[in-house]
This record gives structure tokens, sequence and C-alpha cells, in this order.
């Protein structure tokens, strides 16, 4: 991937974990992450949080569930016991 686009993603990034660390139990759609989670971040669209989100769930940080709606919620990846 091309740095200049890393970058701006990894803010994003950061920005929902350093949410997430404040609120750990939280889970929402893309689209209530970019109204909620990150509201003060003007100019981002659905589908730029939809990619952080997408990378944190890549780098086993996020988990991502799909309801029967086909909404696709984000929450904290919570490790199992064993």
């Amino acid at each position: 991937m091309n740095t200049h686009q890393d970058g701006p993603m990894e803010a994003v990034a950061a920005a929902i974990m350093d949410y997430l660390c404040a609120h750990p139990l939280a889970a929402d759609s893309a689209q209530g992450v970019r109204h909620w989670w990150l509201g003060a971040q003007v100019g981002l669209s659905v589908l730029e949080v939809e990619s952080a989100l997408n990378l944190l769930v890549e780098r086993k940080q996020l988990r991502s569930l799909r309801l029967m709606d086909g909404t696709q919620l984000y929450a904290l990846l919570v490790p199992t016991r064993q």
C-alpha cells in the first residue's frame, strides 16, 4: 500500500482504538463508529472508517459480527479462555 494512504488510515485506526480503550464494551456499525466514536474527525467517509475497522479486524484487534439484517458490527476482540 501507498504510505500516503497508510498515514491517514493508521490515524483513524488509532482513534478507534483510543475510543475502545475508554469504552471497551462498545460495539457499532461503521456508520455509528463514524458518527459516535469519531465525531470530532470531520470529513471521514463511512468507507474510510470501514477500511480502518477492517484493518483492525485483520490485525485481530477487533471482531466483526454480521446481524441478520446485514448490518456489520465492530467491537474489541476479547481473547477466549482455554
